[in-house]
C-alpha cells in the first residue's frame, strides 16, 4: 500500500514540477574517487546535513539499501547495514568503512563506532553502496564518509536541545580566520539521556578542533578530537513475553550485573596536500588511543578492560586531470592496531578475579592503483589493491606465555564503465570485490579456550551493479540493480554454556540481489519530495537449505516532503520496513512496520543575531516497533523495544 502511494505521489510530482527551484549540484569529496558524481560508475549517494544530532539517522534511513538501527542503546552504538554488510554486528559498525574528513575511523580489523564523531558539525556525507575493497581494503562492503563544516566566515553559534526521557544536548562552535591563509574551528558538545527503558541512560561530551592553512595550493590540515562517555548503560534484550508485559523494562540480569560501558577516545590527524610534478601528492597521518571499560551480564569474564592504540598513514599521488591517457591514483596505506584486552569476573557489578590478559595486534600494509579513462561518451574506471594483514595474540594469562599468529592476504580488483547518453543522463555498470577478515574481538571469542578461534575464516565477496541516473534542474533520480555473492559469511550466535557471550562462525555461501530507486523532485515552488525504495533478497545456504540472512528486511521504503519559505522549514519523513527474521533458522519473524517523523524550524533575525527555533516529533504515530534485534540471541531474548512518540525542542543562536 505504501509503495503504491509512493508511486502515485512521485508521478504527481513529475507532472506538477516547476523550474522555479533548482536541485543543488553536489560535489563528491572522496580522495579515492576520480570524477564528478554524475560521471562515476559507482553507486554513491551524497547529502548535506542540517546539524541536528539525529540528522545522520534520518538521512541514512533515506538512502535505499541502507538501514540504521539501535539509536537508543548507546552501549551498543548505531548499527548500520549497507546491502546486508554490517547487519550481523553485535555492537558498533562492522563490514563498512567510515571516514571523517578523509581520516579513517575504522580500525584495521574492520570495527567502527560513530558515537564519538562530532555529528553536529557534519556539513556533507557520502555513502558508497557497492563493495569498495579495491579502494579501502578490508571490511569495505560499503563506505560512509563525513565532512565537517569548512566555512571561511568568522562566526559562532550555540544550540540547546531538550526532549523526552531526560534528553538534553548542547553544543557551541566557533569559526575564526587567523589570517588570509589560516583558519580554525573549535566545538564543544554535551549529550545526556535517561532513556526510554530502565537502565538505558548515557552521558557524553566531546571536543573538536580543526586548523587549516592553505597557501599557493599547499594545504595543511590538523584536527584533534576528544570524546568522553563516563557511562552508557545496556538495558539488554527481552523475550516477547517480557515485551508484552512491559516494553520499557530493562532485562533484570543486565541491571543486576550493571551492564554497560564507559569510553574515552582521542584522535589527532594531519593531512598534507601539495602539487607534485604535474599532479598532486597527499599524505595523511593519524593516531587514536581508546580506553574502554565494559560490563557484561554474566560472571565469568563479564568485566572487560580494553586499551587500544590505532595509528596509521597513507600516501597517494593523483595524476593530472589533463592527461590524455586518463587520470590515476597510486597509493600506499599502512594501518596498525594494538589491543590490550583484560577480563575479570563480574561480581554483580564489582570487579572480581582476572580471567584473561592478552595483547592482540592487527597490522595492514596495502598498495593500490586506480585509473579512469574517458573515451568519447564513455568512462572506464579500473583499479586493484593488494592487502597483507597480520594478526597476532600474546596470551599472558596462561601458565606459560602463548603466542598465536594468522595472516590474511588478498587482491581486490574492480572494473567500471559509464556511458553518457546525454549531458545529464548516464548508464553505468560496475564489477567490485572485497573481503572481510574476522575482527580481533571475533577471533578472540573462542569457545574452545584461549587464543584465536581456529575455525573462522575471512569472508570474500563479488558484486555487480547496473544502473541509470538522470538529473535536471527539478529532478534527480537513480535506479540500480545489484547482485552480490559471498563465501564464508560470518554470523553471530550464542551458546547455552556461555550465556550472553557472542561467538562467530562461517555460514558458507550467500547471495544478495535487488533493485534500488533513489529520487528527488521539486514539486511546486518551495516544495521538494525525496524518496527511496529497496526491494532485495538476502539468502544463505545452510546444509543444502536456502534461508534468509537474519536481521535484514527485504523491503524498505522512504518518502520525505520538505517545505522551505520565508525562513520556515518543515520536514515530514515516513519509512516502511518490511518483515525480517531474528535467527538463522528463520523461525522467529519480526513484523513489518511504518514510522513517521515531523520537524519544523523557524529562523528569526534579531539585529545581527539569527535565532532558530525547532520542534520535532519522532515516531509521530506512536508505532510499537523494535529499535534493535539481537540476532540469534540465546533464550529468545531478541527484542529491544523502541520508544513511542518523542518530542524534541531546540534553540540555536548565531553570532
Amino acid at each position: 500500500m505504501l509503495r503504491t502511494l509512493f508511486f502515485i505521489v512521485i508521478c504527481f510530482a513529475v507532472t506538477s514540477a516547476q523550474d522555479t527551484l533548482d536541485l543543488e549540484e553536489v560535489v563528491v569529496k572522496s580522495s579515492l574517487l576520480l570524477t564528478g558524481e554524475n560521471a562515476l560508475p559507482v553507486t554513491i549517494s551524497t547529502w548535506s546535513n542540517n546539524g541536528n544530532f539525529r540528522s545522520i539517522e534520518q538521512e541514512l534511513n533515506n538512502v535505499p539499501g541502507v538501514w540504521l538501527t539501535n539509536n537508543s542503546n548507546a552501549a551498543q552504538d548505531y548499527r548500520i547495514s549497507i546491502r546486508g554488510f554490517g547487519s550481523r554486528a553485535s555492537f558498533g559498525v562492522r563490514g563498512i568503512r567510515i571516514l571523517l574528513d578523509g581520516i579513517p575511523q575504522t580500525t584495521p580489523d574492520g570495527q567502527s563506532q560513530i558515537d564519538h564523531l562530532p555529528l553536529h558539525l557534519i556539513q556533507q556525507s557520502e555513502i558508497i553502496r557497492n563493495p569498495a575493497g579495491s579502494r579501502h581494503g578490508n571490511a569495505a562492503g560499503g563506505v560512509l564518509s563525513f565532512f565537517t563544516d569548512n566555512t571561511n566566515q568568522n562566526q559562532a553559534n550555540i544550540r540547546l536541545q531538550h526532549g523526552n526521557y531526560g534528553l538534553f544536548s548542547t553544543d557551541a562552535t566557533i569559526h575564526h580566520n587567523l589570517s588570509d591563509n589560516s583558519k580554525i574551528m573549535g566545538s564543544l558538545n554535551y549529550h545526556k539521556l535517561d532513556g526510554y527503558r530502565k537502565h538505558a541512560g548515557f552521558e557524553n561530551k566531546s571536543t573538536y578542533v580543526k586548523f587549516t592553512h592553505q597557501k599557493n595550493e599547499v594545504l595543511h590540515k590538523l584536527s584533534i578530537l576528544h570524546f568522553d562517555s563516563p557511562y552508557a548503560f545496556d538495558s539488554g534484550g527481552l523475550t516477547l513475553e517480557e515485551v508484552n508485559r512491559n516494553r520499557s523494562q530493562g532485562r533484570e540480569r543486565n541491571i543486576i550485573f550493571d551492564a554497560g560501558e564507559s569510553v574515552r577516545q582521542s584522535q589527532i590527524a594531519w593531512h598534507y596536500k601539495t602539487p607534485y610534478q604535474s599532479g598532486e601528492l597527499e599524505t595523511t597521518l593519524h593516531f587514536s588511543p581508546r580506553v574502554f571499560d565494559g560490563k557484561l551480564p554474566f560472571e565469568n569474564g563479564g568485566i572487560i578492560k580494553l586499551e587500544r592504540d590505532f595509528y596509521g598513514g597513507m600516501v597517494l599521488y593523483r595524476t593530472s586531470a589533463k592527461n590524455r591517457f586518463g587520470q590515476g591514483i597510486l597509493g600506499l596505506d599502512f594501518q596498525n592496531q594494538r589491543d590490550h584486552r583484560r577480563r575479570y569476573a563480574n561480581r554483580t557489578g564489582m570487579k572480581g578475579e582476572q580471567t584473561m590478559n592478552q595483547i592482540e595486534r592487527f597490522s595492514s600494509a596495502s598498495g593500490f592503483a586506480i585509473w579512469s579513462v574517458s573515451v568519447g561518451k564513455s568512462i572506464f574506471d579500473l583499479g586493484i589493491r593488494y592487502d597483507n594483514n597480520q594478526v597476532a595474540l600474546d596470551d599472558y594469562f596462561a601458565i606459560s606465555e602463548q603466542r598465536y599468529e594468522r595472516q590474511f592476504s588478498r587482491f581486490s580488483p574492480h572494473l567500471g564503465l559509464l556511458w553518457k547518453s546525454s549531458p545529464k543522463t548516464a548508464w553505468f555498470v560496475s564489477l567490485g570485490s572485497g573481503f572481510e577478515v574476522p575482527s580481533l574481538s571475533e577471533l578472540s571469542a573462542n569457545p574452545y579456550g584461549s587464543g584465536f578461534n581456529p575455525e573462522i575464516q575471512p569472508m570474500s565477496f563479488n558484486s555487480l551493479d547496473f544502473g541509470f541516473r538522470k538529473q535536471n534542474p527539478f529532478c534527480r533520480w537513480e535506479v540500480v540493480a545489484f547482485y552480490t555473492t559471498a563465501t564464508n559469511e560470518l554470523i553471530r550466535y550464542e551458546l547455552e554454556d556461555f550465556p550472553d557471550q557472542n561467538f562467530y562462525r562461517n555460514l558458507g555461501e550467500s547471495t544478495r540481489y535487488g533493485i534500488e530507486v533513489d529520487a528527488s523532485f521539486i514539486t511546486f515552488k518551495n516544495h521538494m519530495l525525496n524518496g527511496g525504495v529497496s526491494l532485495a533478497s538476502y539468502k544463505f545456504l545452510e546444509k543444502g537449505v536456502l534461508k534468509n540472512l537474519p536481521g535484514l528486511p527485504n523491503t524498505t521504503t522512504n518518502l520525505r516532503w520538505t517545505y522551505n519559505k520565508n525562513n520556515w522549514k518543515i520536514f515530514i519523513n515516513s519509512s516502511f520496513i518490511g518483515e525480517y527474521f531474528a535467527d538463522n533458522s528463520n523461525e522467529v519473524s519480526i513484523d513489518h512496520y511504518s514510522i513517521s517523523n515531523l520537524e519544523i524550524q523557524k529562523q528569526f533575525n534579531l539585529e545581527y543575531t539569527p535565532i532558530t527555533i525547532g520542534f520535532s516529533v519522532y515516531n509521530l504515530t506512536a508505532t510499537n516497533y523494535f529499535d534493535n534485534i539481537r540476532i540469534n540471541a540465546f533464550g529468545n531474548r531478541f527484542y529491544e523495544p523502541a520508544p513511542g512518540r518523542q518530542i524534541l525542542l531546540s534553540l540555536k543562536a548565531g553570532f
